[in-house]
């Protein structure tokens, strides 16, 4: 952590007043951008955000290097996102009662009904209402974020999260084929458990008025059936494994985002606690991959090298 932490200190400070100006203006006008999208109701789509960071990269001249490193990225997400909208079409029995049993066996009842029930109010909007529904709808941008935030430090580092990213949104879909799986929402509406609140709909109805921003991702299909494993739970555990091997104990500031995320999508019936279970072990595994693949090509490189050095000698 000291070693990363001192360089970025130090790479800071090799900056001149203009190249921090642009630096920082490039990331506040990403941030600024992605709250306005949602405020707005324009969930972030990959085309979207890629658009919107291309004319932030602009400021800090190199559009050659993003649009090399991205633009491939961008189509494996293009290419997911339309193999997922895929899935009502390939999949037809989908799986209901499991994930109930599940939660159910460790909570001894839906632990979305239980937290409902307690929290919310018709009606009313409490403060972790629209917290719930941030961290919700923020899905996808925070993770896109993070990976602007790591292309910015180290291309490197970058790419391997980005692989990371695809490893585990491919093994998802890959799982969505296999096993379809209802969401609580639902389940709900189709009487197969109890009553759930239109959470996200009462605090939604308290947002700006949508705006219609261009995207490709209109044309895909919506999965609805995608319950296992759960991204939404997913996404926030990889980010925190990155950012942990990166900056080790700085990374713990992200666990009350994680842990917030978490607490959403439950909270608002989006999953069963045993689809964030599957998601975070789906994460684990994706990170395990980008760590020992890293870790076979630099004892590979440091083979052929010190063979190379044998035979000259």
């Amino acid at each position: 952590m000291r070693r990363h932490t001192k360089r970025l200190i130090e790479k800071w400070k090799l900056m001149g007043l203009y190249e921090r100006f642009l630096l920082g203006g490039a990331v506040l006008y990403m941030v600024g951008v992605s709250v306005y999208m949602l405020w707005h109701r324009a969930w972030f789509s990959p085309d979207q955000f890629f658009f919107f960071a291309f004319f932030g990269v602009l400021l800090l001249g190199k559009t050659r290097q993003f649009l090399f490193d991205w633009i491939p990225i961008m189509l494996l997400l293009f290419g997911y996102e339309y193999l997922r909208g895929l899935g009502p079409v390939l999949t037809k029995n989908v799986n209901i009662f499991p994930m109930i049993k599940a939660d159910k066996f460790m909570f001894g009842e839906i632990p979305s009904i239980r937290l409902q029930n307690a929290l919310f109010v018709d009606n009313v909007t409490h403060w972790y209402d629209y917290l719930a529904v941030i961290l919700y709808i923020s899905h996808f941008v925070i993770p896109m974020m993070i990976a602007f935030l790591f292309w910015l430090d180290d291309r490197k580092h970058f790419k391997e999260y980005m692989a990371g990213l695809l490893i585990l949104s491919y093994t998802a879909f890959i799982t969505y084929m296999l096993y379809p799986a209802m969401p609580p929402w639902m389940a709900s509406n189709l009487g197969y458990i109890p009553p759930l609140k239109k959470v996200m709909d009462q605090v939604l109805a308290n947002f700006a008025t949508p705006i219609d921003v261009p995207s490709v991702y209109r044309f895909f299909g919506a999965n609805l059936v995608a319950a296992v494993p759960s991204l939404h739970a997913a996404y926030p555990w990889l980010i925190f494994l990155f950012v942990f091997k990166r900056l080790k104990k700085i990374a713990l500031l992200l666990l009350p985002y994680v842990f917030g995320v978490w607490f959403s999508i439950i909270y608002l019936g989006e999953h069963y606690v045993i689809d964030g279970i599957i998601g975070v072990i789906y994460a684990t595994i994706a990170f395990i991959i980008i760590v020992r693949f890293r870790t076979i090509i630099r004892v590979t490189k440091s083979f052929k090298s010190g063979l190379s050095y044998r035979l000259r000698v």
